[in-house]
This record gives structure tokens, sequence and C-alpha cells, in this order.
């Protein structure tokens, strides 16, 4: 099972939520200490993950289940992702901030409704690989386009692993 998203990155955040159990809300005026921790409290009950990607971006994400992630690439960080109701949903900073100052909008966004992943609910095991350099060279040989993805996603069911403290690949 797998599935290729293209996910429009403005700050140079991805996220991988179960929008079922994540609370977006934060305060209508939230500050970058109060979102982050908020970020923090939902990366400890496993309902977000959130990643820097080197900038913004139109990346390419594919997310495979079941699978092994590819044993190359640029980097690579493990965590875990509960999914509480049969979905996940691939979405962006902007689309967590939008969320943390209205108590009413919910994930996915309306443009957003295609980035959500059906799989059995569960907790999984998530290896996101971010497969070339950000700051490296973004064409492939020959200054073709490439045609890969710019991340891979691969979630195994039941593999319990440790809580992210902090978003990674990020310092701040």
């Amino acid at each position: 099972m797998g599935r290729r998203f293209e996910v429009a990155d403005d700050s140079g955040f991805l996220a991988l939520l179960d929008q079922h159990a994540y609370q977006g809300f934060v305060d209508p005026d939230w500050t970058y200490d109060t979102i982050f921790a908020h970020f923090r409290t939902a990366m400890a009950k496993r309902s977000l993950l959130l990643w820097g990607t080197g900038r913004g971006d139109i990346w390419t994400v594919d997310i495979v289940v079941g699978k092994a992630a590819p044993l190359t690439g640029f980097r690579r960080v493990t965590g875990p992702i509960r999914v509480s109701a049969g979905q996940l949903h691939l979405t962006n900073y902007e689309s967590l901030t939008m969320a943390a100052m209205d108590r009413d909008l919910r994930l996915p966004e309306l443009h957003q409704r295609d980035q959500v992943l059906a799989l059995p609910s569960g907790v999984y095991c998530c290896e996101i690989v971010q497969v070339i350099d950000p700051d490296g060279d973004l064409d492939g040989p020959d200054d073709e386009p490439r045609t890969g993805p710019d991340f891979v996603i691969a979630l195994r069911a039941g593999q319990e692993v440790e809580a992210w403290p902090d978003p990674a690949w990020h310092d701040g």
C-alpha cells in the first residue's frame, strides 16, 4: 500500500498528523514559543510528527505502509504516530498555524482534503527519509527535472518507538 502526495510548503516544515486526535487550536495570538510547545505536546501524545525540510518548496512525498524506507537518503528520522480513526493527514506549517489561531478550523483544510491516507488504526513506527540534500542540485542527471520523491515516509504497524521531544531537523 502506498501513495504519492504533492505538498506546498512555504515555511520549511511538513507534518503528518492524526486529524481526528490532533487538537489544532492554540490561541488567536499564538507566539513561536506557544505554538512549538503545542507541537511538542502533540508529538508526545503521538498525534503529530513535524519536521524541517531545509527550505520552502512543493515537495513530492511517497508514503508506503508495511514496506521499508529506502536504504539511501540525505537524512532520516524515526518517530511514532498513532492512527485513531483510520486516517493520517500530510500537511504543512501554514495549515498548522491557521488551525492554531482559529478554533473553528478543522484539518484537513478544504484545499488539502486529498492529502489524507487511509490505513488501519493503531500505533505506527514512522520513518521519514529526505531523499536529497535541500541545499544541493534539485535536478536529476543532465538537468532533467527529478521524477522521484523528495521524501519517503515508511509506516510500520505495531512498532513502538520513542516520541520526539522536538520537531526533527529544526534548530529553534
